[in-house]
């Protein structure tokens, strides 16, 4: 009996849950609960053949409310002055690699940090910010910034508050020396863009004038977490390690200027120009001689009522278990499969293509 080419759909949604014991639910947003799924068109193997097939979501990868885990940032001793003058809706800008010069600047200007909440820890009782106190480990830097700064961006950004958005929360804190020496005790709460090297991209605006969609130009790789396999949505060079190379952008309000479409609505618009898109980023390069996937999200009510109207789409490859295939080089090529060169599937003979689909079983 010959082989037959058989097209099947399943789409699963994956909603967001609070971290467990954060002590914390959503606030104001209520029952806007952040629903974003991230569909993956497999290559799916039929006997000898292999076809587009399995539509599927994917976790989104282990993230803080605003797409990435809260991050931190030591400024140094010589930015006091910024810490005793920033405000929420301060923008501060330092040079690279240079936190120390870390100056408030107007917000219409390059910067790398919007402030959302100053907060003076002096403030809470018990000895842990007192005038003797050690400073805070890396470990409990990164704590204070999910306590403190995931509810003060919410609080923030209100209803431009988006759950999925390109930008992370971060903390801005004086480091050892400044603790120590000067007893600041200040902590900035706010909002970074993550580049790649843990480095900050400059951005231009504050966040809640912006559309926060998480898209990335054509041509952009984006890293992966060795221990964990999953996507960090940093941009890196495609000649490093990475999970995904972005292929282009779709922009729902150019089809949907009325309003949220239903996700079956914006997935077949989504999934036709990613197709086409992909197909004109690689051209002469077929996308199934890579044995990668087409990767694209959906936007959730949260993320449109924030303003974000535009999605990614990705190519990339998964490991089966919930984790991500390393890639190296652009699919372009020469593209390294967790280190093996892709083998191309045997080609379809045309006459195949046409074959009727087999009925399915009942039930």
């Amino acid at each position: 009996m010959e082989e037959m080419l058989q097209l099947s759909e399943r789409d699963e949604t994956t909603t967001e849950q609070p971290e467990s014991g954060s002590g914390r639910g959503r606030g104001f947003l209520g029952p806007l609960q952040p629903e974003s799924t991230r569909r993956v068109l497999l290559l799916t193997a039929l006997g000898a053949l292999l076809i587009a097939g399995v539509v599927t979501a994917l976790p989104l990868g282990e993230s803080g409310p605003l797409g990435r885990s809260a991050t931190s940032e030591a400024l140094g001793p010589a930015a006091n002055p910024t810490f005793a003058n920033a405000a929420p809706g301060s923008c501060i800008n330092w040079p690279d690699n240079a936190p120390d010069a870390a100056t408030i600047v107007d917000c219409n200007d390059d910067h790398r940090f919007e402030v959302a909440e100053s907060i003076n820890m002096r403030i809470y009782p018990g000895t842990e910010y007192g005038p003797d106190a050690p400073p805070p480990s890396p470990a409990r830097i990164q704590q204070i910034s999910r306590e403190q700064c995931e509810p003060a961006v919410e609080r923030y950004l209100g209803a431009r508050f988006d759950p999925n958005s390109r930008f992370s929360i971060s903390l801005l804190w004086a480091g050892d020396k400044a603790w120590q020496q000067a007893g600041e005790r200040r902590m900035l709460c706010g909002l970074q863009l993550p580049g790649p090297a843990n480095q900050q991209i400059l951005f231009k605006g504050r966040v809640a004038d912006l559309d926060q969609s998480k898209v990335w130009p054509a041509g952009t790789c984006l890293g992966i977490d060795p221990p964990t396999n999953q996507p960090n949505d940093a941009p890196v060079d495609c000649s490093a390690p990475h999970a995904m190379e972005v292929v282009g952008t779709v922009n729902l309000a150019e089809s949907f200027p009325d309003g949220l479409p239903p996700e079956p609505d914006q997935d077949t618009l989504i999934k036709d120009v990613c197709n086409q898109l992909s197909e004109a980023y690689l051209a002469p390069v077929q996308l199934r001689d890579t044995t990668l996937t087409l990767i694209y999200s959906t936007v959730s009510l949260p993320s449109w009522t924030a303003g974000s109207r535009q999605v990614s789409c990705s190519i990339g490859a998964t490991l089966g278990n919930g984790g991500w295939s390393t890639l190296i080089n652009s699919a372009k090529g020469p593209l390294l499969i967790n280190g093996q060169a892709p083998i191309p599937p045997p080609s379809i003979p045309e006459g195949r293509l046409n074959l009727p689909l087999p009925p399915l079983p009942p039930g």
